[in-house]
């Protein structure tokens, strides 16, 4: 008797993008893995999306149509009617390649401790010379820590390229109707803290790149205003999560003899994801109270590491006056206090390097004055603690 393989789900929500919704369909239906329940969920599209739709409804695509309430009420909606294992949210403007499904449903078929399967993406754009293909953007060097660790530093990962299994969304509970933007961001988030999560870096889907405006009718903005838009939304999603991810799950990512040199690995992490997203008062907690945990042992390798990070998210360096104040002030509080200082200053020089190779005179200038009101430190790295970063969380780490 052959092997029953778990089904897919695929839920499509749209809002006026009729066209490439179309294209998007056409992409499902050509997966080499069969996608047997695929769940239309129009958000109030007045662009004729309906009448697009209808001519490719059939056995495995239903559409459904409801007032325009945002993105989050639309996957909550459509979340209702899924009866595969496996759900697969697809954007409606990209395209899937053919082999996705399979790739990331295999993932989930090959390990059932495994809640959430993810692959890359390529993007592209139309034009007038035809389709131009671009790589991803961001990446990051998955070979180093936790694809956890590196998710929650900076989204990489997107709802296209990912597979999830459905018990994992029900625990995790309903998208965040609250938020306007980031809403894929905080459901990942919440994700990769309570099961674990497994990437290829194969190429899974295609991202389109066009000047349509995104949101819902309530919150319309040019796709030229999205960098600030989401990186507004992705500092509110992670003050929202900064009391539901304990920092039991970033000392996880680290282990040593000694525990508590884990745990002040662990608030360097959480430093480093709220500095990334210039979030400089929550930073600056996990900072400081890392600063007076094991003073005897200075920092290693490893945490000079996590302090460089916290200097290089994508969204730049951007402290209010009053965090610049504590930036300055933290060398002051112990030895480890100035090796922190030291290891966040080497991180800003390599943005004011990153600044002068991309012909940017005003942003090198800006981050040289920011160098120096800070007074961070730009001494060697001492030798110090052996802690190192785990390539994979132990299951407690997980929460319940």
């Amino acid at each position: 008797m052959g092997l029953v393989l778990s089904t897919i789900a695929a839920i499509v929500p749209t809002y006026n993008r009729k066209d490439y919704l179309v294209a998007t369909l056409q992409s499902l239906f050509g997966q080499t893995r069969p996608v047997e329940q695929i769940i239309v969920w129009d958000d109030g599209s007045v662009d004729g999306t309906e009448d697009a739709v209808k001519p490719l409804v059939r056995d495995n695509l239903t559409y459904h149509r409801a007032p325009n309430a945002g993105k989050s009420s639309a996957l909550n909606q459509a979340m209702k009617f899924v009866k595969g294992d496996y759900v697969w949210i697809c954007d409606d403007d990209d395209l899937l390649l053919p082999h996705a499904a399979d790739t990331l449903a295999g993932i989930l078929d090959s390990d059932p401790s495994i809640g959430v399967a993810g692959g890359s993406y390529a993007r592209f754009s139309e034009g007038p010379s035809g389709r131009v293909v671009t790589d991803a953007g961001y990446w990051p060097d998955l070979a180093q820590g936790t694809p956890a660790r590196s998710i929650l530093e900076d989204i990489f990962l997107f709802q296209p390229a990912m597979m999830v299994r459905r018990e994992c969304y029900e625990k995790v509970g309903p998208f965040n109707e609250n938020l306007h933007r980031s809403i894929d961001y905080d459901m990942i988030a919440r994700l990769v803290v309570s099961t674990p999560i497994r990437m290829t870096e194969d190429i899974l889907f295609q991202q389109r790149k066009h000047d349509g405006d995104r949101g819902s009718s309530k919150h319309r903005h040019a796709a030229s205003d999205s960098e600030k838009v989401w990186s507004a939304q992705d500092r509110k999603v992670f003050q929202n999560l900064r009391e539901k991810i304990p920092l039991s799950f970033y000392v996880a990512m680290y282990c040593d003899d000694r525990p508590e040199l884990a745990e002040r690995a662990g608030l360097m992490q959480r430093g480093c994801v709220y500095g990334r997203r210039n979030d400089w008062n929550n930073a600056l907690d996990d900072f400081e109270a890392a600063a007076s945990i094991a003073t005897d042992v200075p920092l290693g390798a490893t945490e000079m590491t996590i302090c460089r990070r916290a200097m290089s998210g994508k969204h730049g360096v951007w402290p209010a006056p009053e965090e610049i104040q504590r930036l300055g002030e933290l060398k002051e509080r112990s030895d480890i206090g100035r090796q922190i200082s030291q290891a966040l200053g080497r991180g800003l020089t390599w943005r004011i390097r990153v600044a002068a190779s991309e012909a940017q005179p005003g942003e090198v200038i800006r981050l040289i004055g920011l160098l120096k009101k800070t007074g961070l430190s730009l001494k060697p790295d001492p030798e110090g603690s052996k802690v190192q970063e785990r390539r994979e969380l132990p299951a407690e780490a997980y929460l319940c």
